[in-house]
Protein backbone atom coordinates (compact mmCIF):
# COMPACT_ATOMS: atom_id res chain seq x y z
CA UNK A 1 0.00 0.00 0.00
CA UNK A 2 1.76 3.23 -0.80
CA UNK A 3 1.74 6.30 1.03
CA UNK A 4 -1.22 8.18 -0.56
CA UNK A 5 -3.32 5.48 -0.01
CA UNK A 6 -2.37 5.25 3.49
CA UNK A 7 -3.62 9.08 3.82
CA UNK A 8 -6.60 8.51 1.56
CA UNK A 9 -7.93 6.02 4.35
CA UNK A 10 -6.96 7.95 7.24
CA UNK A 11 -8.96 11.09 6.04
CA UNK A 12 -11.97 8.64 4.95
CA UNK A 13 -11.39 7.53 9.31
CA UNK A 14 -11.14 10.85 10.08
CA UNK A 15 -14.08 12.04 8.29
CA UNK A 16 -16.25 9.00 9.89
CA UNK A 17 -14.82 9.68 13.33
CA UNK A 18 -16.03 13.46 12.92
CA UNK A 19 -19.49 12.90 11.70
CA UNK A 20 -19.68 10.05 15.57
CA UNK A 21 -18.48 13.02 17.24
CA UNK A 22 -20.86 15.09 15.87
CA UNK A 23 -23.86 12.74 16.25
CA UNK A 24 -23.06 12.44 19.98
CA UNK A 25 -22.59 16.48 20.61
CA UNK A 26 -25.84 16.84 19.54
CA UNK A 27 -27.09 14.59 22.11
CA UNK A 28 -28.64 17.48 24.85
CA UNK A 29 -28.00 17.56 28.50
CA UNK A 30 -31.17 18.33 29.98
CA UNK A 31 -30.83 21.61 32.72
CA UNK A 32 -34.90 21.27 33.03
CA UNK A 33 -34.67 25.34 34.00
CA UNK A 34 -34.92 27.58 30.85
CA UNK A 35 -32.36 30.76 31.38
CA UNK A 36 -34.18 34.02 32.06
CA UNK A 37 -32.77 36.56 30.79
CA UNK A 38 -32.87 40.53 31.88
CA UNK A 39 -31.09 43.65 31.36
CA UNK A 40 -28.43 45.75 32.55
CA UNK A 41 -27.05 48.73 32.05
CA UNK A 42 -23.91 50.55 30.44
CA UNK A 43 -22.27 53.65 29.32
CA UNK A 44 -20.99 54.07 25.64
CA UNK A 45 -19.49 55.77 23.02
CA UNK A 46 -21.14 56.33 19.48
CA UNK A 47 -19.78 57.90 16.69
CA UNK A 48 -22.13 59.48 14.82
CA UNK A 49 -21.13 60.22 10.91
CA UNK A 50 -21.79 63.90 9.65
CA UNK A 51 -22.25 63.00 5.95
CA UNK A 52 -21.95 66.54 5.15
CA UNK A 53 -18.46 67.24 6.62
CA UNK A 54 -17.49 63.08 6.25
CA UNK A 55 -16.12 63.47 10.03
CA UNK A 56 -17.77 61.71 13.35
CA UNK A 57 -19.23 63.22 16.16
CA UNK A 58 -18.85 61.47 19.34
CA UNK A 59 -21.69 61.35 21.31
CA UNK A 60 -21.32 60.01 24.95
CA UNK A 61 -24.89 58.01 26.58
CA UNK A 62 -24.89 57.03 29.75
CA UNK A 63 -27.18 53.68 31.23
CA UNK A 64 -27.77 52.26 28.02
CA UNK A 65 -30.07 49.41 28.27
CA UNK A 66 -29.11 46.36 26.91
CA UNK A 67 -30.69 42.31 27.07
CA UNK A 68 -28.34 40.07 27.87
CA UNK A 69 -29.15 37.70 26.07
CA UNK A 70 -27.48 39.37 22.84
CA UNK A 71 -24.52 41.10 22.42
CA UNK A 72 -23.44 44.29 23.58
CA UNK A 73 -22.35 45.53 20.07
CA UNK A 74 -25.55 44.65 18.61
CA UNK A 75 -27.15 47.47 21.26
CA UNK A 76 -25.10 49.57 20.12
CA UNK A 77 -25.41 49.26 16.33
CA UNK A 78 -29.18 49.86 17.00
CA UNK A 79 -28.96 52.76 19.04
CA UNK A 80 -26.64 54.19 16.32
CA UNK A 81 -28.78 53.60 13.68
CA UNK A 82 -31.59 55.36 15.33
CA UNK A 83 -29.18 58.39 16.39
CA UNK A 84 -28.33 58.49 12.39
CA UNK A 85 -32.27 58.53 11.73
CA UNK A 86 -32.98 61.47 14.06
CA UNK A 87 -29.95 63.59 12.68
CA UNK A 88 -29.10 63.29 8.85
CA UNK A 89 -30.15 66.42 6.70
CA UNK A 90 -32.67 65.97 4.00
CA UNK A 91 -30.28 65.15 1.40
CA UNK A 92 -30.03 61.71 2.81
CA UNK A 93 -33.39 60.79 3.79
CA UNK A 94 -33.41 57.56 2.90
CA UNK A 95 -30.89 56.38 5.57
CA UNK A 96 -33.90 57.79 8.11
CA UNK A 97 -35.60 54.00 6.99
CA UNK A 98 -31.87 52.18 7.25
CA UNK A 99 -32.29 49.36 9.22
CA UNK A 100 -30.57 45.58 10.10
CA UNK A 101 -31.59 43.54 7.35
CA UNK A 102 -31.59 39.49 8.04
CA UNK A 103 -29.39 38.09 9.45
CA UNK A 104 -28.43 41.84 11.05
CA UNK A 105 -25.91 41.16 13.45
CA UNK A 106 -23.37 37.69 14.23
CA UNK A 107 -19.68 37.89 15.19
CA UNK A 108 -17.70 35.11 14.41
CA UNK A 109 -14.35 35.32 16.79
CA UNK A 110 -13.56 38.84 16.91
CA UNK A 111 -14.93 40.09 13.59
CA UNK A 112 -18.29 41.20 12.97
CA UNK A 113 -20.82 40.85 10.03
CA UNK A 114 -23.17 43.25 9.83
CA UNK A 115 -25.86 43.18 7.21
CA UNK A 116 -28.38 46.55 6.17
CA UNK A 117 -30.72 47.54 4.10
CA UNK A 118 -30.20 48.79 0.36
CA UNK A 119 -30.84 52.12 1.28
CA UNK A 120 -26.72 52.50 2.34
CA UNK A 121 -26.57 51.16 -1.57
CA UNK A 122 -27.77 54.70 -2.24
CA UNK A 123 -25.15 56.80 -0.75
CA UNK A 124 -22.25 58.03 -2.47
CA UNK A 125 -18.88 56.48 -1.90
CA UNK A 126 -17.98 58.52 0.63
CA UNK A 127 -20.61 58.96 2.46
CA UNK A 128 -20.56 54.79 3.07
CA UNK A 129 -17.78 54.84 3.56
CA UNK A 130 -18.40 57.22 6.32
CA UNK A 131 -20.80 55.53 7.81
CA UNK A 132 -19.20 52.11 7.68
CA UNK A 133 -16.34 53.84 9.71
CA UNK A 134 -18.90 55.25 12.13
CA UNK A 135 -19.92 51.94 12.63
CA UNK A 136 -16.78 50.05 13.21
CA UNK A 137 -15.65 52.75 15.40
CA UNK A 138 -18.93 52.29 17.79
CA UNK A 139 -18.92 48.59 18.29
CA UNK A 140 -15.28 47.97 18.30
CA UNK A 141 -15.30 50.63 21.43
CA UNK A 142 -15.77 47.69 23.84
CA UNK A 143 -12.85 45.71 22.94
CA UNK A 144 -14.07 42.40 21.87
CA UNK A 145 -14.67 42.97 18.14
CA UNK A 146 -11.66 44.23 16.34
CA UNK A 147 -13.06 43.97 12.71
CA UNK A 148 -16.23 44.76 10.78
CA UNK A 149 -17.81 43.14 7.49
CA UNK A 150 -20.59 45.34 6.38
CA UNK A 151 -22.66 44.37 3.24
CA UNK A 152 -25.85 46.03 2.25
CA UNK A 153 -29.17 43.85 0.71
CA UNK A 154 -26.68 41.22 0.07
CA UNK A 155 -23.74 43.19 -1.33
CA UNK A 156 -20.33 43.94 -0.26
CA UNK A 157 -19.65 47.84 -0.39
CA UNK A 158 -17.16 49.86 -2.78
CA UNK A 159 -14.82 52.20 -2.89
CA UNK A 160 -16.26 54.18 -6.04
CA UNK A 161 -18.82 54.80 -8.11
CA UNK A 162 -18.07 51.94 -10.77
CA UNK A 163 -18.66 49.19 -7.95
CA UNK A 164 -15.09 47.66 -9.03
CA UNK A 165 -12.96 49.26 -5.75
CA UNK A 166 -13.45 46.16 -2.74
CA UNK A 167 -13.95 48.38 0.44
CA UNK A 168 -12.63 45.22 2.34
CA UNK A 169 -13.05 44.38 6.13
CA UNK A 170 -13.29 47.80 8.34
CA UNK A 171 -10.96 48.24 11.39
CA UNK A 172 -11.61 50.88 13.76
CA UNK A 173 -9.81 54.07 13.46
CA UNK A 174 -11.51 57.02 15.72
CA UNK A 175 -9.03 59.96 14.65
CA UNK A 176 -8.72 59.38 11.35
CA UNK A 177 -10.50 61.58 8.56
CA UNK A 178 -12.76 59.49 6.74
CA UNK A 179 -12.16 61.25 3.05
CA UNK A 180 -8.15 61.34 3.90
CA UNK A 181 -8.39 57.13 4.84
CA UNK A 182 -10.96 56.60 2.06
CA UNK A 183 -8.61 58.61 -0.37
CA UNK A 184 -5.39 56.88 0.55
CA UNK A 185 -6.92 53.04 0.17
CA UNK A 186 -7.87 54.47 -3.42
CA UNK A 187 -4.51 55.83 -4.41
CA UNK A 188 -3.12 52.45 -3.31
CA UNK A 189 -5.88 50.63 -5.53
CA UNK A 190 -4.88 53.02 -8.72
CA UNK A 191 -1.01 52.86 -8.00
CA UNK A 192 -1.28 49.08 -8.27
CA UNK A 193 -2.91 49.30 -11.58
CA UNK A 194 0.22 51.72 -13.07
CA UNK A 195 2.99 50.10 -11.37
CA UNK A 196 4.62 46.59 -10.53
CA UNK A 197 2.79 46.65 -6.95
CA UNK A 198 -0.32 44.67 -5.98
CA UNK A 199 -3.33 45.76 -4.27
CA UNK A 200 -3.75 44.62 -0.63
CA UNK A 201 -6.79 44.88 1.49
CA UNK A 202 -8.27 43.18 4.54
CA UNK A 203 -10.57 40.42 3.28
CA UNK A 204 -13.27 38.20 5.32
CA UNK A 205 -12.61 34.32 4.48
CA UNK A 206 -15.02 31.94 6.19
CA UNK A 207 -12.97 28.46 6.70
CA UNK A 208 -14.98 25.26 7.10
CA UNK A 209 -14.68 23.74 10.98
CA UNK A 210 -14.93 20.07 11.76
CA UNK A 211 -17.03 19.37 14.73
CA UNK A 212 -19.67 22.13 14.50
CA UNK A 213 -19.62 21.73 10.16
CA UNK A 214 -20.32 25.30 10.05
CA UNK A 215 -17.48 28.36 9.38
CA UNK A 216 -15.65 30.60 10.86
CA UNK A 217 -14.31 33.72 9.89
CA UNK A 218 -10.75 34.87 9.99
CA UNK A 219 -9.91 38.46 8.29
CA UNK A 220 -6.68 38.36 6.31
CA UNK A 221 -4.24 40.68 4.48
CA UNK A 222 -4.70 39.50 1.07
CA UNK A 223 -2.70 40.75 -1.80
CA UNK A 224 -4.81 40.62 -5.27
CA UNK A 225 -2.70 40.86 -8.73
CA UNK A 226 -5.64 42.64 -10.12
CA UNK A 227 -9.59 43.13 -10.46
CA UNK A 228 -10.16 40.57 -12.34
CA UNK A 229 -12.87 38.37 -11.39
CA UNK A 230 -10.30 35.25 -12.32
CA UNK A 231 -7.27 35.98 -10.51
CA UNK A 232 -9.18 37.62 -7.29
CA UNK A 233 -11.34 34.54 -7.16
CA UNK A 234 -8.01 32.33 -7.14
CA UNK A 235 -6.59 34.65 -4.62
CA UNK A 236 -9.54 34.05 -1.82
CA UNK A 237 -9.80 30.33 -2.88
CA UNK A 238 -5.80 30.15 -2.66
CA UNK A 239 -6.36 31.70 0.67
CA UNK A 240 -9.12 29.20 1.36
CA UNK A 241 -6.54 26.46 0.87
CA UNK A 242 -4.12 27.50 3.53
CA UNK A 243 -4.92 28.29 7.09
CA UNK A 244 -3.23 27.00 11.20
CA UNK A 245 -6.83 27.60 12.76
CA UNK A 246 -7.56 25.06 15.52
CA UNK A 247 -10.64 22.91 14.62
CA UNK A 248 -10.47 23.92 10.93
CA UNK A 249 -9.51 20.79 8.30
CA UNK A 250 -6.93 21.02 5.81
CA UNK A 251 -8.49 21.51 2.66
CA UNK A 252 -7.69 20.62 -0.84
CA UNK A 253 -6.33 23.14 -2.98
CA UNK A 254 -9.25 24.25 -4.56
CA UNK A 255 -7.58 26.38 -7.68
CA UNK A 256 -6.55 22.77 -8.59
CA UNK A 257 -10.22 21.80 -9.31
CA UNK A 258 -11.47 24.36 -11.14
CA UNK A 259 -12.24 23.15 -14.64
CA UNK A 260 -12.67 26.56 -16.25
CA UNK A 261 -11.94 30.03 -15.35
CA UNK A 262 -14.32 31.83 -13.08
CA UNK A 263 -16.69 34.17 -14.79
CA UNK A 264 -19.22 37.14 -14.41
CA UNK A 265 -22.79 36.41 -15.78
CA UNK A 266 -25.39 39.10 -15.91
CA UNK A 267 -28.95 37.84 -15.13
CA UNK A 268 -31.72 39.89 -16.45
CA UNK A 269 -29.29 42.84 -17.24
CA UNK A 270 -29.39 43.98 -13.67
CA UNK A 271 -27.78 40.63 -11.17
CA UNK A 272 -23.80 40.19 -11.59
CA UNK A 273 -23.50 36.28 -10.73
CA UNK A 274 -20.10 34.70 -10.02
CA UNK A 275 -20.00 31.39 -11.64
CA UNK A 276 -17.31 28.58 -11.01
CA UNK A 277 -17.38 25.56 -12.69
CA UNK A 278 -15.39 22.32 -10.53
CA UNK A 279 -14.36 19.22 -11.80
CA UNK A 280 -16.37 15.65 -10.76
CA UNK A 281 -13.21 14.92 -8.77
CA UNK A 282 -14.08 17.45 -6.09
CA UNK A 283 -16.92 15.60 -4.81
CA UNK A 284 -14.86 12.61 -3.69
CA UNK A 285 -11.73 14.51 -2.70
CA UNK A 286 -14.23 16.03 -0.42
CA UNK A 287 -15.35 13.22 1.19
CA UNK A 288 -11.53 12.08 1.31
CA UNK A 289 -10.69 15.70 3.72
CA UNK A 290 -13.90 15.13 5.50
CA UNK A 291 -15.52 18.14 4.47
CA UNK A 292 -19.38 18.65 3.47
CA UNK A 293 -20.20 20.16 0.13
CA UNK A 294 -22.54 22.36 2.10
CA UNK A 295 -19.72 23.79 4.16
CA UNK A 296 -17.48 24.47 1.63
CA UNK A 297 -20.16 25.90 0.05
CA UNK A 298 -21.23 28.33 2.83
CA UNK A 299 -17.40 29.13 2.67
CA UNK A 300 -17.02 30.00 -0.48
CA UNK A 301 -19.91 32.01 -0.81
CA UNK A 302 -19.22 34.18 1.95
CA UNK A 303 -15.90 34.59 1.72
CA UNK A 304 -16.37 35.31 -2.53
CA UNK A 305 -19.92 37.75 -1.82
CA UNK A 306 -18.44 39.44 1.00
CA UNK A 307 -15.18 40.71 -1.10
CA UNK A 308 -16.47 41.55 -4.53
CA UNK A 309 -18.83 44.66 -4.65
CA UNK A 310 -20.55 44.24 -7.59
CA UNK A 311 -21.58 40.17 -6.96
CA UNK A 312 -25.05 39.49 -6.48
CA UNK A 313 -25.01 35.70 -5.87
CA UNK A 314 -22.57 32.50 -6.68
CA UNK A 315 -23.46 29.65 -8.99
CA UNK A 316 -21.24 26.78 -9.02
CA UNK A 317 -21.29 23.58 -10.76
CA UNK A 318 -19.50 20.30 -9.94
CA UNK A 319 -18.96 17.75 -12.92
CA UNK A 320 -21.25 20.16 -14.74
CA UNK A 321 -24.05 19.55 -12.25
CA UNK A 322 -25.17 22.80 -10.87
CA UNK A 323 -25.97 23.06 -7.24
CA UNK A 324 -30.08 24.09 -6.69
CA UNK A 325 -30.04 22.53 -2.80
CA UNK A 326 -28.18 21.35 -0.04
CA UNK A 327 -28.91 19.78 3.42
CA UNK A 328 -26.83 21.16 5.65
CA UNK A 329 -25.50 18.81 8.87
CA UNK A 330 -24.25 20.57 11.39
CA UNK A 331 -24.89 21.89 15.23
CA UNK A 332 -26.65 25.05 14.23
CA UNK A 333 -30.07 26.12 13.75
CA UNK A 334 -31.71 24.87 10.91
CA UNK A 335 -29.13 21.91 10.44
CA UNK A 336 -30.91 19.33 8.70
CA UNK A 337 -33.13 21.59 6.63
CA UNK A 338 -32.62 22.10 3.28
CA UNK A 339 -32.09 24.93 1.42
CA UNK A 340 -32.50 25.44 -2.13
CA UNK A 341 -31.42 28.11 -4.47
CA UNK A 342 -34.34 28.79 -6.65
CA UNK A 343 -32.85 31.16 -8.62
CA UNK A 344 -29.81 29.36 -9.66
CA UNK A 345 -27.18 30.50 -7.36
CA UNK A 346 -26.06 30.55 -3.49
CA UNK A 347 -26.34 34.37 -1.61
CA UNK A 348 -24.48 34.95 1.16
CA UNK A 349 -27.75 35.40 3.64
CA UNK A 350 -28.23 31.74 2.80
CA UNK A 351 -25.63 30.78 5.13
CA UNK A 352 -25.50 33.04 7.96
CA UNK A 353 -26.92 30.41 10.07
CA UNK A 354 -23.48 28.27 9.67
CA UNK A 355 -21.57 30.78 11.52
CA UNK A 356 -19.43 29.82 14.39
CA UNK A 357 -17.47 31.64 16.88
CA UNK A 358 -15.33 30.47 19.36
CA UNK A 359 -15.74 30.12 23.32
CA UNK A 360 -13.79 29.59 26.06
CA UNK A 361 -14.27 26.34 28.93
CA UNK A 362 -12.42 25.34 31.47
CA UNK A 363 -11.49 21.59 31.85
CA UNK A 364 -8.48 19.65 34.24
CA UNK A 365 -5.35 19.13 33.10
CA UNK A 366 -2.81 16.13 34.39
CA UNK A 367 -2.04 17.93 37.27
CA UNK A 368 -5.43 18.41 38.13
CA UNK A 369 -5.69 22.55 37.39
CA UNK A 370 -8.31 24.34 35.15
CA UNK A 371 -6.97 25.05 31.90
CA UNK A 372 -8.91 27.11 29.67
CA UNK A 373 -9.30 26.15 26.08
CA UNK A 374 -11.45 27.41 23.01
CA UNK A 375 -14.68 25.97 21.00
CA UNK A 376 -16.95 26.77 18.13
CA UNK A 377 -20.23 26.88 18.57
CA UNK A 378 -22.91 28.13 16.88
CA UNK A 379 -22.67 32.32 16.97
CA UNK A 380 -26.22 32.84 18.21
CA UNK A 381 -25.64 30.24 21.09
CA UNK A 382 -22.60 32.78 22.36
CA UNK A 383 -24.38 34.83 24.18
CA UNK A 384 -26.50 32.36 26.06
CA UNK A 385 -25.80 31.29 29.53
CA UNK A 386 -27.73 28.46 29.48
CA UNK A 387 -25.74 27.02 25.75
CA UNK A 388 -22.55 28.10 27.51
CA UNK A 389 -23.51 25.72 30.75
CA UNK A 390 -24.95 22.76 28.21
CA UNK A 391 -21.71 22.73 26.76
CA UNK A 392 -19.44 23.20 29.69
CA UNK A 393 -21.01 19.76 31.26
CA UNK A 394 -21.09 17.98 27.74
CA UNK A 395 -16.99 17.92 28.90
CA UNK A 396 -13.89 18.66 26.83
CA UNK A 397 -14.05 17.35 22.95
CA UNK A 398 -11.26 16.19 20.67
CA UNK A 399 -11.76 19.35 18.81
CA UNK A 400 -11.15 22.07 21.18
CA UNK A 401 -8.39 24.16 21.18
CA UNK A 402 -6.39 22.03 24.22
CA UNK A 403 -7.19 18.55 24.23
CA UNK A 404 -5.89 15.43 26.20
CA UNK A 405 -8.06 17.68 28.81
CA UNK A 406 -10.51 15.73 32.15
CA UNK A 407 -13.69 17.22 32.36
CA UNK A 408 -14.85 18.67 35.58
CA UNK A 409 -17.99 17.56 36.07
CA UNK A 410 -19.16 13.65 35.57
CA UNK A 411 -21.32 12.98 32.79
CA UNK A 412 -22.96 10.09 33.39
CA UNK A 413 -24.22 10.85 36.88
CA UNK A 414 -25.68 14.25 35.65
CA UNK A 415 -29.75 14.16 36.33
CA UNK A 416 -32.07 15.25 34.15
CA UNK A 417 -33.54 18.05 35.97
CA UNK A 418 -30.27 19.62 37.63
CA UNK A 419 -31.26 23.39 37.52
CA UNK A 420 -33.83 25.35 39.39
CA UNK A 421 -33.13 28.13 37.94
CA UNK A 422 -30.58 29.79 35.67
CA UNK A 423 -30.78 34.09 35.53
CA UNK A 424 -29.49 37.19 34.42
CA UNK A 425 -30.03 39.77 37.24
CA UNK A 426 -28.13 43.32 36.26
CA UNK A 427 -24.07 41.89 36.15
CA UNK A 428 -24.82 38.81 37.59
CA UNK A 429 -26.08 35.27 36.86
CA UNK A 430 -27.78 33.27 39.20
CA UNK A 431 -27.34 29.48 39.02
CA UNK A 432 -29.61 27.27 41.71
CA UNK A 433 -29.01 23.84 41.49
CA UNK A 434 -31.40 21.13 42.17
CA UNK A 435 -29.03 18.54 43.38
CA UNK A 436 -24.84 19.31 44.63
CA UNK A 437 -22.76 20.12 41.98
CA UNK A 438 -19.58 19.57 44.44
CA UNK A 439 -18.70 16.64 46.30
CA UNK A 440 -18.81 17.03 49.95
CA UNK A 441 -15.03 16.08 50.68
CA UNK A 442 -12.11 18.05 52.17
CA UNK A 443 -10.41 18.88 48.77
CA UNK A 444 -10.60 22.06 48.30
CA UNK A 445 -8.70 22.27 45.01
CA UNK A 446 -11.65 20.24 43.50
CA UNK A 447 -13.81 22.32 44.62
CA UNK A 448 -12.23 25.35 43.21
CA UNK A 449 -11.92 23.30 39.76
CA UNK A 450 -15.50 22.53 40.39
CA UNK A 451 -16.65 26.39 41.28
CA UNK A 452 -14.13 28.28 38.82
CA UNK A 453 -15.15 26.31 35.58
CA UNK A 454 -18.71 27.63 36.25
CA UNK A 455 -17.45 30.90 37.35
CA UNK A 456 -15.19 32.02 34.43
CA UNK A 457 -16.99 30.51 31.84
CA UNK A 458 -20.43 32.88 32.31
CA UNK A 459 -18.13 35.42 33.20
CA UNK A 460 -16.67 35.37 29.52
CA UNK A 461 -19.99 37.04 28.92
CA UNK A 462 -18.97 40.83 28.41
CA UNK A 463 -21.89 42.13 30.62
CA UNK A 464 -21.48 39.48 33.89
CA UNK A 465 -19.05 40.18 36.47
CA UNK A 466 -20.33 38.11 39.33
CA UNK A 467 -21.86 34.09 39.81
CA UNK A 468 -23.95 33.08 42.46
CA UNK A 469 -23.75 29.43 43.19
CA UNK A 470 -26.73 27.43 44.98
CA UNK A 471 -28.15 24.62 45.60
CA UNK A 472 -32.12 24.53 46.08
CA UNK A 473 -31.86 28.01 47.54
CA UNK A 474 -29.25 27.51 49.92
CA UNK A 475 -25.27 28.00 50.22
CA UNK A 476 -23.95 24.46 49.78
CA UNK A 477 -21.65 22.07 51.95
CA UNK A 478 -18.22 23.10 50.94
CA UNK A 479 -15.25 24.79 52.18
CA UNK A 480 -15.39 28.10 49.80
CA UNK A 481 -18.08 30.76 50.99
CA UNK A 482 -21.05 30.68 48.80
CA UNK A 483 -22.68 33.75 50.35
CA UNK A 484 -21.46 35.89 48.55
CA UNK A 485 -21.10 36.09 44.58
CA UNK A 486 -17.93 34.57 42.57
CA UNK A 487 -15.78 37.04 40.48
CA UNK A 488 -13.81 35.59 37.99
CA UNK A 489 -10.44 34.20 38.65
CA UNK A 490 -6.97 35.81 37.32
CA UNK A 491 -5.25 32.26 37.80
CA UNK A 492 -7.52 30.96 34.80
CA UNK A 493 -7.38 32.79 31.77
Amino acid sequence: MNHNTNITKYRQIMSILCLLSLLVSQVPISLAAEYKPGTYKTDATLYVPDFESAEFHETYIRDIVANTNEPLEKTLLTYLLDEIAKTVPDEYTALKDMMLLSPGYMQSRDTALIHLTGEVLELDPLSRFTLCQAITNTICAPGQVKSCLILADGQALSLDEAQSVPTGVFAPNEYADPLAAMSQLLLRHTESETTSLHYRTNTALFYPTSAGHGIICEVKALTYASDSPEEAVRTVLAALSDNDLFDVPELPPLNDFLSEPPRLEIIDDSENILSLNCDEELSSVLSEYGILRSVLMASITMSLQGYFPWINGIRCEIGGEAILAIVPVGLFDGANEAISFDRGYMLWQDFAHFILTDIDLYFINDNNKLTETSRYIPSNWAADPQKLLEQLLSGPSYYDSVTDLKPVFDKSVLPDDMLNELAAEDNKITIDFSNPFINETDDLDAEQNVVYSLVNTMTALQWCHRVTLSVNGNAPNGKLSYETPFMRSMDYR
